[in-house]
């Protein structure tokens, strides 16, 4: 990725019988993945060399299961094999779109407004730290309280959208609080 100049990531990787849509941050270490004719997925960050192996949407837990004709979840297992595969993956710049159907797929649906807008100044509530964590992962739940703020989403993305994906440091100082 790094070589090629690409900072947001999108390939296809195939779990047992289902191919999963994949989009990856270098800048903030996450992966988004989105079960490929099923509308669900889920998230994960990376935490050192090794990805967060806690899926917090039951539906995606339930759809690995499936994938692999499997009675129990094992998570170790699915990383494994997306391990083994990164070194092969075809990988492009994601675009706007490709960014927006993956997204919509990959978290669970706490309510609608699922796609970074802007930051505001604010204390954040469990509920927002919950959804910090799970839409843009634990690197901006640490810079967000570090600066006392909080990430706005809403129900559409914007080109500000995939680029705080890209690099939400570089959103911040590049926009501040405005929206």
């Amino acid at each position: 990725m790094a070589s090629s100049g690409v900072t947001v990531a999108f390939f296809n990787f195939q779990y047992h019988d289902c191919l999963i849509e994949t989009a990856y941050s270098a800048a903030q270490r996450k992966f988004l993945f989105a079960f490929v004719d099923h509308n669900i997925g889920f998230t994960c960050s990376l935490n050192g060399e090794n990805a967060s192996a806690f899926i917090n949407h039951r539906a995606a837990v339930d759809q690995l299961m499936k994938c692999r004709n499997h009675h129990s979840y094992d998570p170790k297992h699915f990383y494994e094999l997306l391990n083994e595969h990164l070194p092969y993956a075809k990988f492009s710049k994601i675009s706007l779109t490709e960014y927006k159907r993956t997204a919509q797929k990959a978290v669970s649906n706490f309510e609608d407004r699922i796609f970074f807008n802007h930051w505001r100044n604010s204390n954040m509530t469990d509920k927002q730290r919950d959804k910090t964590i799970e839409l843009m992962g634990h690197e901006v739940l640490r810079f967000c309280r570090e600066n006392h703020l909080i990430p706005v989403f809403y129900p559409y993305p914007t080109e500000r959208t995939l680029a705080a994906f890209e690099d939400f440091r570089d959103d911040h100082q590049q926009f501040g609080l405005q929206q």
